[in-house]
């Protein structure tokens, strides 16, 4: 009787412990690398944000996911990949994007998903050519057609994403 009293006890605590709940994060944002350049030659000194979702006008919401860097020397970045811990479920903001600023105070979209197409979040890191001297224009995540965007940066898959 007190081995079946310690197995129920046991098995009362495992179920216990499914309940409790577990904090876990959805991404958000892909990781971003690439190279800034200004007609061709590379900007060092840009900062580079990644920003998890922007209202209408292209400015961050204000309790929205961030990472910056700046550009070394060559014009390289690598920003991301963000993560939340709870869900935005808000259909009226543009999900994630990049911005530019050559002085950290005046910012430019640098390539925005279209706000009209949720999608997916790619799981796969993102390669981006981002030139200051280009007007922004649409275009899509070179192998993932889900994704949709605007800016002076072109976007690419740098692998394939898990389904």
């Amino acid at each position: 009787m007190k081995s079946l009293s310690l197995l129920l006890a046991s098995a009362a605590a495992v179920m216990l412990a499914g309940c409790v709940q577990v904090r876990h994060t959805d991404p958000v944002a892909p990781q971003v690398s690439g190279t800034v350049t200004r007609a061709g030659v590379p900007v060092a000194g840009v900062h580079v944000q990644l920003v998890e979702a922007f209202d209408e006008a292209g400015a961050p919401l204000p309790d929205a996911e961030k990472d910056e860097v700046l550009t070394d020397d060559q014009g390289h970045f690598t920003v991301g990949p963000l993560y939340r811990k709870a869900k935005r479920v808000d259909l009226h903001t543009v999900p994630w994007g990049l911005r530019l600023s050559v002085d950290d105070k005046t910012w430019h979209a640098g390539w925005l998903s279209d706000p009209t197409m949720l999608g997916v979040v790619p799981e796969a890191p993102i390669s981006a050519m981002c030139d200051l001297a280009v007007d922004s224009k649409t275009s899509a995540i070179a192998g993932d057609n889900q994704v949709m965007g605007k800016g002076p940066c072109l976007l690419q898959l740098i692998g394939k994403t898990r389904k």
